[in-house]
């Protein structure tokens, strides 16, 4: 794959420089250069009274964040597009890993979220395409295996129209300062039919947790000779204006070596289904989504996709604004020993009065895999998993100015099992308030 993506690379770079060479020249005679600027701040106060089952005592945590985002999208010509995103991430409170993200530091430093070129021909040659080259967000499909998480990664991605009903979509990268590669390649029919490829390997020395690497907070049992994971994905979707459905199916192989004793071959798949209705209620407009996850899971043999969708540049995202689950792992910590982690939900918003929206959504957490002492999976057992992990009650009301500005309160109410007492170092409830303020301009 890694050849075949240089190849096709060098040869469309070539394709863009000798095609329509006068176009390029009344280019450079008469340009057409445009700059555009925009910038997106966000503010979080936080309360949660206990995000760590693995500590007997609760540990409630006030916090105080914020995410400043910078566009520049400087346009040369029909061609040629530069775009630059600069983050700033500020932190402040009592810091827990539970609030460890990728973006190299929470003292409002300075970091180059993406910046790439990119480079379009949809005249002059065969089929149409567009080359992006540069630090850059990758995504497919709902996240569950590639999603940019406003961090981007160097690389290259080649997007080729090869007729209107096909398009291809190969990319390549690497993680900055590891010995990681990650590559991909994507097919998309009638944008409804997604058959996605996608290969990490890491040769970094070090185990991933929860997307970051365990370099700077593992011990001894994180490192590793290579962890190699081969990714088969395909998705069904429709975005109608009143009905949406996606159903999306993953399967994860490759190998995971420890030491020269500890060789792990992975057998491990996904399954994904959700539905949404957007119409009126009382004359007000209303959107409501049921969905369901499942994660397959035999100990470390799990779904594990190490870029997964899990971050938005404030805050962990995922199932439930508090226990924020993907198919892997959960804001909320855990204790050991749970793999794989189920999702069934559903969700309900409306919008009451002018620039005002208010929902209410609710989960159910189980793991295909868990301690022995963890307890009963409930009705959960009815897709095979093997311990519950708790619900929650999310609840949040929204005011939206125009096009620049929202505030919203969330609130969240997370329910351990009670049946995991043995396993769960206290079984308290957590509670989350939060209020938000989003400014765009």
């Amino acid at each position: 794959m890694r050849y075949a993506f240089a190849i096709l690379m060098v040869f469309f770079a070539a394709s863009f420089t000798l095609a329509d060479q006068t176009d390029l020249i009344n280019v450079s005679v008469t340009p057409k250069i445009s700059l555009a600027l925009d910038y997106d701040l966000q503010f979080r106060a936080t309360s949660y009274s206990n995000i760590d089952y693995t500590s007997a005592k609760t540990k409630a945590v006030g916090i105080f964040s914020q995410y400043l985002n910078l566009n520049i999208i400087g346009k040369f010509d029909d061609r040629i597009e530069m775009s630059a995103k600069l983050g700033s991430y500020g932190f402040s409170g009592k810091y827990y890993n539970a609030f460890e993200m990728p973006y190299g530091g929470r003292d409002f430093e300075i970091f180059l979220e993406t910046a790439f070129l990119t480079f379009n021909n949809e005249e002059g040659f065969s089929f149409p395409y567009k080359i992006y080259i540069g630090k850059q967000e990758f995504h497919y499909g709902n996240g569950f295996i590639v999603d940019g998480d406003n961090n981007g990664m160097l690389g290259a991605e080649v997007n080729i129209e090869l007729s209107r009903f096909l398009t291809l979509d190969m990319f390549a990268s690497k993680v900055p300062d590891e010995n990681f590669n990650f590559y991909g390649i994507n097919f998309d029919f009638f944008s409804f039919i997604e058959f996605t490829l996608c290969q990490e390997r890491n040769d970094s020395g070090y185990m991933y947790i929860k997307g970051l690497s365990t370099k700077n907070f593992g011990d001894d049992s994180d490192k590793i000779e290579y962890d190699n994971k081969t990714f088969y994905d395909i998705r069904i979707a429709n975005n109608g204006k009143k009905y949406e459905y996606a159903i999306e199916a993953a399967e994860q192989r490759g190998g995971l070596l420890k030491d020269n004793t500890q060789k792990l071959d992975y057998d491990a798949y996904m399954f994904s289904l959700s539905g949404a209705w957007h119409g009126d209620m009382f004359g007000r407009d209303a959107n409501a989504c049921i969905l369901f996850t499942y994660s397959g899971a035999k100990g470390e043999n799990c779904f594990s996709p190490t870029f997964a969708k899990r971050y938005n540049g404030l805050q962990r995202i995922g199932y439930g604004t508090l226990f924020a689950a993907n198919t892997t792992d959960s804001f909320i910590v855990l204790p050991k020993g749970y793999y794989g982690i189920n999702t069934l939900g559903c969700s309900f918003d409306i919008s009451p009065f002018n620039a005002f929206t208010s929902g209410v959504s609710y989960f159910f957490f189980s793991a295909s895999d868990a301690p022995t002492d963890a307890g009963d999976a409930g009705f959960s057992k009815i897709y095979g998993a093997k311990a519950d992990l708790g619900k929650e009650l999310d609840f949040f009301v929204k005011y939206k100015y125009k096009n620049y500005f929202d505030i919203v309160f969330d609130f969240a109410w997370y329910t351990p099992p009670s049946k995991a007492d043995k396993v769960f170092a206290n079984i308290d409830s957590s509670y989350l308030f939060q209020i938000g303020i989003v400014a765009r301009f």
